[in-house]
This record gives structure tokens, sequence and C-alpha cells, in this order.
């Protein structure tokens, strides 16, 4: 069981003063309508959390292991992980997890995005007995592979990659190598994503939307500027694609300190000038739980 900490909760064990101060603020008439939300969220999060932990104690035959605090990978010999969260929380816990299927329970559908969640809290003892008695549907997420210079630095990219210089404020410089087409180019970085990550920030960008058992990758140009080549400067022509599993996808680094972003900003690889950075789509597949299967016509 890997849990999330709502925003409020995070703050006060940081001992942030924001906290303090967004408690104070519920009657202030400036502040009011951001905090609410917050202080909403963190209502229902421990709601579904005493909820999902009240439904797990039914089940005295269970052994359950809590975690926040998620390091290290989670042993194939678990039967299932269950995440109390967003998709946020999915993201965070799927590097950990190779072949165990995943219940993504959404612990504030009104304020947190919910793509990979099952259900919700009240929906969690439909979920785990469908599940216990071998009735519950799967949905295979392929996920991305990452290396640097030959070495694996990731197997587990459920969503996307972002390439960027490691202040996204600056000039991104760069080679796209896709096959045998090569091409300098400037701009302020590159998503790629998989199928699960089209929907995401790709798809916001202007990406497509791709069927979710795709083993593909899809990669788009963050504000391309320019391209260098012997002929001058040029507008870039490679902005957008999709790269086969076959296909030959690679960054090579232009600039002294780039960085790649893995599913969100928490996990940060340094790449350095000359580094090149291949993605291979298609990799070990994160099993989800999307419900109880549907029942049988009598």
């Amino acid at each position: 069981m890997i849990h999330k900490q709502s925003g409020i909760s995070e703050m006060r064990a940081t001992g942030h003063a924001a906290a303090t101060r967004a408690q104070q603020a519920c009657d202030d008439p400036v502040f009011a309508p951001i905090v609410a939300p917050l202080l909403a969220a963190h209502d229902a999060h421990t709601e579904a959390m005493a909820h999902v932990r009240k439904v797990l104690k039914s089940h005295r035959h269970l052994r359950v292991v809590w975690r926040h605090n998620l390091s290290g990978i989670i042993p194939d010999s678990f039967d299932l992980v269950i995440t109390i969260g967003g998709d946020g929380t999915i993201l965070h816990a799927s590097h950990a997890i190779g072949r165990t299927p995943i219940l993504g329970i959404n612990s504030s559908p009104a304020t947190s995005v919910g793509y990979f969640t099952a259900g919700d809290a009240q929906q969690i003892s439909a979920l785990l007995t469908a599940f216990l008695d071998g009735g519950a549907r799967t949905r295979n997420c392929y996920r991305m592979e990452v290396r640097v210079n030959g070495e694996v630095v990731n197997s587990r990219v459920l969503n996307d990659v972002l390439f960027c210089h490691e202040c996204p404020a600056s000039t991104t410089r760069y080679k796209l190598i896709h096959d045998d087409y090569q091409e300098m180019q400037i701009s302020s970085g590159m998503w790629i994503a998989t199928a699960s990550g089209s929907t995401a920030a790709i798809h916001a960008a202007g990406g497509t939307v791709m069927p979710h058992a795709a083993k593909e990758l899809q990669y788009l140009v963050r504000e391309p500027a320019i391209s260098a080549s012997d002929k001058g400067f040029l507008p870039a022509q490679r902005v957008r694609g999709m790269v086969g599993c076959d296909d030959t996808f690679a960054i090579q680094s232009t600039i002294a300190s780039a960085r790649l972003y893995v599913d969100g900003p928490h996990v940060a690889i340094p790449i350095r000038f000359g580094d090149i950075v291949t993605f291979h789509g298609g990799a070990a597949p994160l099993t989800l739980l999307v419900g109880p299967a549907p029942a049988t016509p009598r």
C-alpha cells in the first residue's frame, strides 16, 4: 500500500509557513478561494485513507505493508500494489514495480487527476474483491527505456521524458537523430512520450493521443526555433513524429548542462555535452487494474 501526503500535510511536514497561513486564511476573501480546494483535498484524502484501511482490515487473511516514502524496488513476490492518491502517486510507484499489478485509488476525485486510477475509495471493496476472485480487468501500459551513452538509466518510464536545459528557461541545443536523419536544433527542449503519456503534457503541447495499447513512442519539440546546418539557420524540419519499436531515436546534447526529467520533476538525470540519449518503446509493461470484469450474460 503506497500513499501520498496531501499538499497541506507536505507543507506541515517540512515546516513550511504556507501551511499555517493556509489554515489562517480561510476567512480572508483574497486567499479563501485558493485555500478552500487545498483543505477540501486534504479532508478527502484523510477520509479515503481511513476508509481503505478499514476495508483492508476486514480482509484478515491479507498481509498489508504500508509505505509513504517509497525507495528501492518492490519485489515481484507481492500480489498487488495499491496506491492512494492520483496519477502522480502511480507514476512514483511505477518506477519500483516490475510484474506486480497495481490498483490505483483516487483519494480526491474533485481535485486530483486519475487517468490511471481504477476508482475512488468507495469502490475499493468491489475492486479488491474482483481482484481476489480473479475477476478484475487489467490493462498493460508499455513503458519506455532510456539509455545514456549505451547504458540503461531507466527502463520503467510510464508517461514521458522531458529533455531540456538544466534551467528550462534557457535555450536547449542538440542533435536530433531518427534512423538515418540528423538535424541540429535549437528549441526549449523536447517531449518524448509513451502511449500512456500521450494524453498528458505532450498532448497539452499539441501532440496526438495514441491507442493505450501502442508500443510506439511519440516526440514533440517544444517551441522550435531554428535548425543549424551548412546552409545557415533555417526553421527546424523535424519537430514531431512517431518512433517505432525498431527505430533508432536519439538526442545528442550540444550544451554543457542538460537534464532528462522522467515522469515529472522528481527524477532528473544530468546530461553533459556530447552525451547521446536513446529512447526505446515497448519496454516491460505496467499492469493496471481498471475495474471488475463485466457480468457474463445468462
